[in-house]
């Protein structure tokens, strides 16, 4: 007599299959990732290496900036007022168009 395999253990051998499957995707694609460089060739030209090294123009020019308080920047900044925008009653429709057009005046 034959002995045959329970349903249990087909069960388990397509997960254990499946999970292989997956795993080596998941693993192939971190390998993808990690090798593959996200810059082209252009933008490999193109991107200036760093030195560390500041002029020392730049920490002089930094060093004689004045610094407000926050007193002094009321002082200095002015509100300008802005003109006022008014329509006029009339309307005038021309009966050829049929579009109606509004006069606007500005006044300071």
């Amino acid at each position: 007599m034959k002995a045959t395999r329970t349903l249990s253990s087909y069960i388990l051998l397509v997960g254990v299959m499946g999970l292989s499957i997956v795993g080596g995707v998941v693993a192939y694609q971190i390998y993808s990732a990690s090798t593959k460089s996200q810059t082209t060739t252009q933008q490999a030209k193109a991107i200036k290496s760093l030195d560390g090294a500041i002029n020392q123009t730049i920490i002089d020019n930094l060093e004689k900036r004045t610094v407000y308080t926050d007193a002094e920047m009321g002082l200095l900044l002015i509100a300008t007022p802005t003109p006022e925008i008014t329509e006029t009653a009339e309307s005038v429709v021309p009966e050829s168009t049929g579009s109606a057009t509004t006069q606007i005046q500005i006044s300071e």
